[in-house]
């Protein structure tokens, strides 16, 4: 079962993913994402690199259709979709989730691929998903753990899974996403 705190972050989560705004997560979503990722990579249409970051969007979205019906999900279908990932006896599947997704965001992100995210790769992590950059300076600060100002894969990892699965209000990962605490459940 979500804690009430973890229902308001993965609210906060869907939101971002609902990229039109319309109320539900499709594979249109998806698709306006990884395009607004190759915008700010500078990555030309039907290139291989664009058929990449195009074919990581839509993977993601794969892994949700099984939980949504008529190919559109709702926020509750999502909640539901993350009461039974982060359900303790999921363990194996939520490390499996946990792994590819924070690889999927180095591929995206790790634009020089020096096996880090630099701030400026992280803000535009923000900007490629629509999520207020303000919060991105923030949002880096808390995630970069040993201050070296950039986040690690190590970091990244705990930063998800205490986005993910912390109930407490305070821990750094909670602003994976930004500014959480003011999104609409």
């Amino acid at each position: 079962m979500l804690t009430p705190l973890q229902i308001k972050k993965l609210s906060h989560f869907f939101n971002i993913l609902d990229f039109d705004k319309n109320g539900s997560i499709e594979s249109d979503d998806f698709e306006a994402i990884g395009e607004n990722l190759a915008i700010i990579r500078d990555i030309d249409l039907d290139t291989p690199d664009y058929e990449v970051i195009m074919g990581m969007t839509k993977g993601i979205w794969n892994k949700l259709v099984p939980y949504v019906e008529n190919e559109q999900g709702t926020q509750q279908q999502w909640l539901q979709f993350m009461t039974v990932l982060l359900d303790p006896k999921n363990l194996d599947s939520y490390k499996k989730y946990l792994h590819n997704f924070v690889t999927t965001l180095f591929k995206l992100f790790d634009i020089n691929d020096d096996g880090y995210i630099s701030q400026t790769e992280y803000i535009d992590l923000f900007i490629g998903m629509r999520i207020e950059v303000r919060f991105a300076p923030k949002a880096f600060r808390n995630l970069d753990t040993n201050q070296d100002g950039r986040l690690s894969a190590e970091e990244l990892i705990k930063s998800v899974d205490q986005f993910m699965r912390s109930d407490n209000p305070n821990a750094a990962g909670n602003w994976l996403f930004g500014g959480w605490e003011e999104s609409k459940v």
